[in-house]
């Protein structure tokens, strides 16, 4: 029975809740499975419970988050726990398992079952959100949480560029240090992953000196944080022939990118068939809209094939590791509609083990066609009462649900 003010789940939506997370806790510190045998042949035992991220009721732990009743009853306000961690996160209030941290633990363990559901079983990390704390280009502190796949739309100058250089900073900090030595630039922000357990760190930049802190402790670095995937040319067109200029690209010894190369038909299963390297040039076998290519074809001509290697190196280091494949405006590279709509099936994909963060111009976005549910959509928008700053809108679109 739905009592009056509570924004109960209904038994359909328990189900749903429970078989996506294939009848296991979402905690990545339990995963415990709450299903078996019941006491005889005719019955099934449950142990889990679909909990709410947000309360059920005004009163609940950690609150309503500003959703209608509509909203705390749907799916994407769920996370399957088991019953022990259903009392856990809701002690005190849920003040130590705060909504956004419980949405990472759903988001987490559902790529997790729908790999494993898929036939891919490998560890897999997780970026889970970026609160900006101070920066002179946008309106307000902002916090981003991350699925899978994540796009970022805004005009030229809105700071897509520069959101990027913010996530690659704990491994990278160069482009942070060249922005904050500008007077009034000061960056700071705090990035959480899995690891696959939560791992928190925090960078203060501000002219010369760069402050760091992982999981709490003061740090030179941050010695093993997720791996990111990114070209130092934004162009996808410019991506080189030549193994020794792709290795300087990738930062990887010449031998490592031959057998990447060698092994893309199998890694990335797409429009490139097959690659040989002649004299230390590059060549593939590939289809592009339906046309094959033969093996004379030059390797740089189409963004396609710069994404499939994108994607094969992302792939290769997230068997290891947690890894992020940062694109800057990519469906620019696309000739046509259908080299777009190839290069996101490639990313949707859910046998990816790393997730994908695009910036791009609205403008490039309408080469690509729509896009999946498993793609979180932030709108980067000027806000022209605090001069011009950049105000970062997420659209969740209930992803996940």
């Amino acid at each position: 029975m739905r009592r009056e003010g509570r924004a109960d789940f209904a038994e359909a939506m328990k189900r749903t809740l429970a078989q996506r997370a294939a009848y296991r806790c979402s905690n990545p510190g339990c995963g415990a499975l709450t299903i078996g045998p019941g006491p005889d042949f005719s019955h099934v035992e449950v142990t889990g419970t679909a909990a709410h991220i947000y309360a059920a009721a005004a009163n609940g732990p950690r609150g309503t988050g500003g959703l209608t009743e509509e909203q705390r009853s749907s799916p994407a306000n769920g996370i399957w726990l088991c019953a022990g961690c259903a009392r856990l996160v809701d002690a005190n209030g849920g003040s130590a398992y705060p909504a956004s941290l419980l949405q990472g633990w759903r988001d987490l363990h559902e790529t997790r079952i729908r790999m494993e559901h898929g036939g891919v079983t490998r560890p897999i990390g997780w970026l889970a959100s970026i609160d900006i704390r101070e920066d002179v280009w946008i309106a307000e502190p902002t916090t981003v949480r991350f699925s899978r796949c994540n796009v970022f739309i805004g005009t030229n100058g809105s700071g897509k560029t520069h959101f990027l250089s913010l996530l690659s900073a704990l491994a990278s900090p160069s482009k942070i240090m060249e922005r904050s030595s500008r007077p009034g630039s000061a960056v700071h922000a705090e990035i959480t992953w899995y690891d696959p357990h939560l791992r928190r760190a925090e960078f203060r930049a501000e002219g010369h000196q760069l402050h760091v802190t992982a999981d709490g402790s003061a740090v030179p670095f941050v010695s093993q944080p997720y791996r990111i995937v990114q070209t130092q040319n934004p162009s996808l067109l410019d991506l080189p022939n030549d193994v020794q200029q792709l290795g300087e690209l990738f930062g990887l010894d010449p031998w490592a990118v031959t057998r990447l190369l060698l092994s893309l038909p199998d890694i990335v299963g797409g429009a490139v068939l097959g690659v040989r390297i002649v004299d230390g040039q590059v060549r593939a076998e590939y289809t592009s809209s339906c046309h094959a290519y033969g093996m004379d074809r030059p390797f740089r001509l189409t963004g396609v094939l710069a994404i499939e290697v994108l994607v094969a190196l992302a792939e290769t280091y997230a068997r290891t590791q947690p890894t992020v494949l940062l694109l800057d405006t990519p469906f620019a590279a696309m000739a046509i509609p259908e080299d777009a709509e190839h290069a996101v099936r490639l990313l949707s994909s859910p046998a990816r083990g790393f997730q994908t963060v695009v910036v791009s111009t609205a403008s490039a976005m309408r080469y690509v066609p729509e896009l999946r549910p498993e793609w979180t959509v932030t709108h980067m928008e000027y806000d022209y009462s605090v001069s011009r700053r950049t105000r970062l809108v997420q659209d969740r679109s209930e992803q996940g649900s």
